[in-house]
C-alpha cells in the first residue's frame, strides 16, 4: 500500500516522494488505515517505494503482499488523476463495506486487479459497490491477461458490456504504459477469443471521458466467421473428446441421453454457427437443449412476438445456474443478449418462420443420423456469418 497512518492519525503517503525522502520517514511509527497494526516502509530498489505489514499479520484487506505490477499502476492512475486535476482518494478504506479500492474518483471504486481472485470474492466485492452507490471499474493486469486467444474464468467475469460495444474489458499494461479496451468480444467453440481494440498511452487523453467511451462511442465494427470451418471443427472436436470419453463431455453427453438425444446426431442448430453463446459456462449445448425441449413441445404453432420472447426469457431464467456470474453485467442484459443469439440461431436454422400472425415454430425432423450432418457440412462449408456491434434485435 501507499498510504498509512502516522501515529496522529494523520494519512502519510509515499506517492510523488523520492526514495530519499521516504528513507527519512523510516524512523517514524505508521499503522494501517484498515486494521490499525503497525506497518513499515519498503524502500528497496525493485518495487515501489511502499508500506508492508509485519509477517504475523491478520488484516482482512491486506493480507497479501502487493506485486511490482499493481503498485506501479496504482501510482499511474493517480498521477493521470493529478494530471487533470481530478479530485481522488488513494487506498480509501470504505468500513461500511469493509473494502478498499485502490483509488476513490467521486463515486467509481477503481479496482487493479493483478493476481488471481475466486469468482465468489470478486462477485461479494463487485456487489457491495454496487449496493452502496459505487462504480466498481475493473482493470485487469498483465499478468491475468497475459494470454490473449483464451479468457480466464476471472477474467470473464470482470468484463462489461454495453448496447454500443457488446463485451468489453479493461486491461493495463504497466511496462507497455497503455490502457487498453478489449471490445465486441465474441469467442468460438474452443474458446478463442475475437475481439477489437481501443489502446490509450497512459497520460494520453483525460481520464474521465476514456471510462465514459464504452457508453458514449459510435463505433460500428463488423467480424466476418466462416461457418463451415468452424462447425465442422466443432463436430470432429465433439467426436474426439466422446471416443476419449472426456469427463466434461460426459456430463453434456448424459444431459442429451436424458432428453433422447446423442452428442454427434443432434438437430443441426445445435452446432450452428460454431460460436459460443459468451455468457455460457462450459458448453452452451445445455443451454440449447433446454431451449429446444420447448421448441419441439411447441411444434407448428404460431406465437405473437411478444408471447414468444416472455416464454424464451423464463426458460432462461430457469438456466441461470448454466451461466456465468458475470457481476459488472445486469441479468437482464445477459437475458437479452442470450435471447438475441438463440433467436438468430432458431431462425437461421429455419426453426424459427415469419409468419403473419406471428412466429411459427418448425422442430422438423429430430431423426438425425450422423450421415445428414455431414451432408449438411457439406451444404455450409462455403457459408459466412457476419456479427457485429451494435448488436442488433432480430425480431422486429
Amino acid at each position: 500500500m501507499l498510504n498509512a497512518y502516522s501515529k496522529d492519525k494523520e494519512v502519510v503517503t509515499l506517492l510523488n516522494l523520492s526514495r530519499e525522502e521516504i528513507e527519512q520517514l523510516k524512523g517514524s511509527m505508521y499503522y494501517c488505515p484498515v486494521c490499525n497494526q503497525p506497518v513499515r516502509i519498503k524502500n528497496g530498489k525493485v518495487k515501489l517505494p511502499h508500506f508492508s505489514h509485519y509477517n504475523n499479520s491478520d488484516c482482512s484487506i491486506y493480507s497479501e503482499g502487493e506485486t511490482i505490477e499493481h503498485l506501479a499502476l496504482k501510482e499511474v492512475f493517480a498521477k493521470w488523476c493529478e494530471k487533470e486535476s481530478i479530485p481522488y482518494e488513494l487506498e480509501k478504506y470504505l468500513p461500511a463495506l469493509n473494502q478498499r479500492p485502490d483509488l476513490l474518483i467521486g463515486n467509481i471504486a477503481l479496482e487493479i486487479q493483478c493476481s488471481s481472485l475466486s469468482t465468489q470474492r470478486l462477485v461479494e466485492r463487485t456487489q457491495r459497490y454496487q449496493k452502496h452507490g459505487f462504480i466498481p471499474i475493473w482493470i485487469c493486469g498483465k499478468k491475468l491477461f497475459s494470454n490473449h486467444l483464451v479468457l480466464s474464468e476471472l477474467v470473464k467475469n470482470l468484463c462489461y458490456f454495453s448496447d454500443s460495444l457488446g463485451f468489453y474489458l479493461w486491461t493495463a499494461d504497466w511496462e507497455m504504459k497503455e490502457l487498453t479496451l478489449h471490445f465486441h468480444i465474441e469467442e468460438d467453440w474452443k474458446k478463442r477469443v475475437y475481439s477489437s481494440t481501443k489502446v490509450w498511452s497512459f497520460y494520453d487523453g483525460f481520464l474521465s471521458e476514456i471510462f465514459k467511451f464504452p457508453n458514449k462511442s459510435k463505433i460500428y465494427i463488423k467480424r466476418k466467421f466462416k461457418i463451415g470451418e468452424l462447425v465442422q471443427g466443432y463436430y470432429i472436436e465433439l467426436n474426439r473428446k466422446l471416443y476419449r470419453r472426456d469427463e466434461k463431455i460426459r456430463i453434456v453427453q448424459t444431459e442429451l441421453y436424458n432428453n433422447r438425444f446423442h452428442l454427434l446426431q443432434l438437430p443441426n442448430w445445435f452446432y450452428y454457427p460454431g460460436l459460443h453463446i459468451f455468457c455460457c459456462r462450459g458448453s452452451d449445448l445445455l443451454l440449447k437443449v433446454r431451449v429446444w425441449r420447448w421448441v419441439q413441445f411447441f411444434d407448428q404453432n404460431v406465437f405473437e412476438q411478444s408471447e414468444l420472447i416472455q416464454v424464451l426469457k423464463t426458460e432462461l431464467e430457469k438456466s441461470i445456474a448454466l451461466l456465468y456470474e458475470l457481476p459488472n453485467i445486469p441479468f437482464e442484459t445477459i437475458q437479452a443478449y442470450c435471447l438475441n443469439q438463440l433467436l438468430m440461431y432458431l431462425i437461421d436454422c429455419k426453426h424459427l418462420i415469419r409468419v403473419k400472425t406471428g412466429w411459427k415454430i418448425e422442430a422438423g425432423s429430430s431423426d438425425q443420423k450422423i450421415d445428414d450432418v455431414k451432408e449438411w457440412l457439406k451444404r455450409i462449408e462455403n457459408k459466412c456469418l457476419i456479427t457485429a456491434t451494435p448488436f442488433k434485435n432480430v425480431i422486429r
